[in-house]
Parts: structure tokens; sequence; C-alpha cells
């Protein structure tokens, strides 16, 4: 196999893998038209056979390498929740706040386009009218 064939095979793995870990093993076997087992092996670093990897081929082509629309906001709101619940209750709504901030700077600092759950999340937990000041004027309360 070419080094392109092994790569193009380890960027469907890992999108699948991607996939399974959102939903289930079952869910994208029955996605991609192979058997849990089969897709289970895969995973593990299996070479599929020359029918299987068409059916990996197409259901990369058709899904696997789109945007993981499989994130929503409120499961992400819910894994951040899940971080910052050991702070007492009065200072988890503040630190949400600034968690959601942290993490749309992140994607502006490296010039990447904020997803929709991260926009969803920035209209809830930020006042449009805090991203128009200056980084200054927002340093100034990063601790309300």
């Amino acid at each position: 196999m070419s080094d392109r064939a092994v790569t193009a095979l380890e960027r469907m793995r890992e999108s699948v893998a991607m996939r399974v870990e959102a939903t289930s093993l079952r869910s994208v076997a029955r996605q991609v038209g192979m058997s849990p087992s089969g897709l289970e092996k895969f995973l593990a670093g299996g070479t599929p056979y020359t029918r299987s990897r068409q059916k990996l081929q197409d259901w990369w082509t058709r899904e696997g390498h789109q945007p993981r629309s499989d994130l929503s906001a409120e499961g992400i709101e819910v894994v951040m929740a899940a971080l910052v619940r050991d702070l007492p209750p009065e200072k988890r709504g503040p630190t949400m706040k600034r968690l959601v901030r942290a993490v749309r700077g992140l994607y502006e600092t490296q010039g990447a386009i904020c997803p929709p759950w991260l926009e969803e999340l920035s209209e809830r937990w930020v006042p449009e009218r805090d991203w128009d000041r200056a980084p200054s004027e927002r340093r100034r309360d990063r601790y309300s």
C-alpha cells in the first residue's frame, strides 16, 4: 500500500473513531454498511477488505470529512459545567462566562472560524457588548 493510501486510511480511521466516540459503534457501522465487529477491527488498526474499504471511502466522502455537526451547544455546555462543578455555586456562572470567552479567544487567536456551538454559547454566556469592548476592559472584569 502506498504512503498516500496509508495516510487516507488513517484519516478515515480517525474520522470513524471520532464519530463512534460521539455516537456509537453500532450506529456508525450501520451508516457505513459494515458489521460492528468489522468496524471494530478497522478501528483497532486492521486493514479492511476491498469491499469494506470502498464502503468506508463512500461513507467518508459522504459524511466523515464534514464539519462535526454532532457537537451541540447543549452538549458542550454540559461538559463545561462538569469542569466547574466543584467550584462554589456562586462562582460557577462567572467561571463559565470566562471559559466560553477563553475558548472563543483561542479560536480567534488561531484565525479559525468559531463553530456553531461556540457561537451559540458565546451568545448565551457573553453578551455581544462584551465582545465589542477593548481587551483591556475585558481583562478588568475577568474575575467577575
